[in-house]
């Protein structure tokens, strides 16, 4: 009899790995498989922005591991120069930059490499009871409208066999073959640009902290290196097939001029590990669902890895992805709540992946040359002043349907990430994002009892895990953020989704409070 799982996940880097993790962690038992060996082993994407910290952080001991494998400072050191010799680092107010961010969000900066996310993704989506079967393959898929079936190949053995599962998630890659059997068009630029990606050791220790990430920018010559503050060195060279260039081209000879050349130390002793051609890719699909199959990370959208932000997408989609499955698969909401994952996700990535393209694009060397730290902060307005619309918010009327709102002049209207209030319990500092994640939330005032009368009834009616606060009584907010912050007046609440968005508010009391919370809870479950 073939094995029956939830969920199928097919990749194991960022997307899959987080997916598993958010379903292992609400109590859904996911099969992974990977056909890689083991997880990633090079630096490949870096850095964690605040947006994924949060949500990360809503499952018990990831933040905590991360942080564990973080040697040095938590941000990101820039440079220019004609080389790493004669670089130098724009001057920055990093304590006004850290304060500007702290009072955004609870998260903090973190630039860790994805071997080493990846590694406690893993562990932490095993410790979950999560099923990762690396080095097995996906042979060939079919589904119908009430399972996905799929042949599944041990790679090393040889052996195959059958596994069903509810739902089928791609997690695998720009590429996609499953995205590509399901005909499923892609847009964007497609491939915009290639760079060279050169792995060596060499003792450049003299020239940058050596636990800081950096990232230097040889100008005019169309390189750069990076440090990933764990003892690996990487030089992006740009590549141009466009003008007759070949792989053959990139010799170890040539590579270890290249090196030499952007260090700019002629006689420099260095091995040149490894070196591979990886090209920027401009991809939107055109859609992400189709049928029992959901398309995430790279495999919906793809992007050139100069902002940062292709690697937060990935592992944001497959947090985004895990609270809806968790529910629908516990009966706590309908199967169109899947629905809402590619009306809301779609067309704020296309923001974010377009962004990425010019970056890559407005550059003299192409190559994260556009990366400037004395301007750090143009993309915290995508990052956390995001928009949701969908089935599963409760828009108001008057609602002008944008993508964005400036973060730090928050509005409280559903569909926007719940606005950061730092609060206080029973003296002990906290704040309210430290409330969300794991289902439900109903913030209300304190001078409304009503609500959190309301929504005890109303969760055990529903079947619906919604834990409700008042801010004023049980939790206090001494900088009195709370109101101002999240648009509402005494007596007033907001519903909060699992991924920290606002699911719909009452500016203040209503005549029916339990029936109000009711049919809001009712229509974003899509029941």
């Amino acid at each position: 009899m073939d094995e029956h799982v939830p969920v199928l996940i097919v990749g194991g880097a960022y997307t899959g790995l987080s997916t598993a993790l958010g379903l292992a962690a609400r109590g859904v038992k996911p099969l992974l498989v990977e056909r890689r060996p083991t997880t990633a082993t090079l630096p490949k994407a870096w850095g964690l922005n605040p947006r994924t910290w949060e949500l990360l952080d809503t499952i018990p001991g990831v933040t905590g591991d991360l942080r564990a494998e973080q040697a040095g400072p938590g941000y990101l050191q820039v440079m220019a120069g004609p080389s790493l010799i004669e670089a130098t680092a724009p001057e920055v107010d990093r304590e006004a930059i850290l304060a500007a961010l702290r009072a955004l969000t609870p998260a903090s900066p973190c630039t860790l490499p994805q071997a080493k996310v990846e590694k406690v993704l893993r562990a932490r989506a095993e410790d979950f009871g999560a099923d990762l079967r690396y080095g097995t393959e996906l042979v060939r898929w079919e589904q119908d409208g009430e399972l996905v079936t799929a042949t599944l190949r041990e790679v090393s053995s040889g052996r195959e066999y059958s596994v069903r599962a509810d739902y089928l998630v791609a997690a695998d890659g720009h590429a996609s073959p499953i995205r590509t059997a399901l005909g499923i068009p892609v847009g964007g630029g497609g491939e915009v640009g290639y760079v060279y990606v050169v792995t060596f050791d060499a003792d450049l220790s003299d020239y940058y902290e050596a636990d800081r990430f950096t990232v230097v920018s040889i100008r005019g010559s169309g390189m750069s290196l990076i440090h990933d503050g764990e003892g690996t060195n990487t030089l992006w060279v740009d590549y141009r097939p466009d003008q007759g260039e070949t792989e053959a081209l990139f010799t170890e000879e040539l590579c270890l001029e290249r090196v030499r050349r952007a260090v700019g130390v002629p006689e420099l002793e260095c091995r040149i590990r490894n070196a591979r051609p990886f090209a920027l890719n401009h991809k939107v699909a055109e859609r992400f669902r189709a049928g029992r199959v959901l398309l995430a990370g790279d495999a919906a959208h793809a992007c050139p890895p100069v902002g940062g932000q292709g690697g937060n997408l990935a592992i944001q989609d497959g947090y985004d992805l895990a609270w809806r499955l968790a529910l629908v698969l516990s009966g706590q909401a309908g199967p169109a709540l899947l629905d809402t994952y590619e009306t809301e996700r779609r067309p704020v990535v296309t923001v974010t992946v377009e962004r990425e393209v010019e970056l890559a694009t407005v550059a003299e060397g192409r190559v994260l040359s556009a990366v400037d730290e004395s301007q750090p902060i143009p993309t915290i307005g995508e990052m956390l002043g995001f928009r949701y619309h969908s089935a599963a918010v409760c828009a108001e009327p008057g609602d002008d349907h944008g993508l964005q709102e400036n973060p730090a002049e928050p509005t409280g209207r559903p569909g926007t990430r719940a606005p950061h209030v730092p609060l206080t319990r029973d003296g002990s500092e906290l704040s309210v994002h430290r409330l969300f994640g794991k289902g439900f939330v109903l913030l209300a005032d304190g001078d409304g009892p009503e609500w959190t009368d309301a929504a005890a009834k109303v969760a055990g009616r529903l079947g619906v895990e919604l834990d409700a606060h008042r801010i004023g009584a049980e939790l206090d907010d001494p900088g009195g953020f709370w109101r101002t912050r999240y648009g509402v007046d005494a007596a007033g609440a907001v519903l909060v989704r699992p991924d920290s968005v606002i699911a719909w508010r009452s500016r203040t009391t209503v005549a029916d409070p339990e029936r109000a919370l009711e049919n809001a809870l009712t229509a974003v479950l899509q029941r």
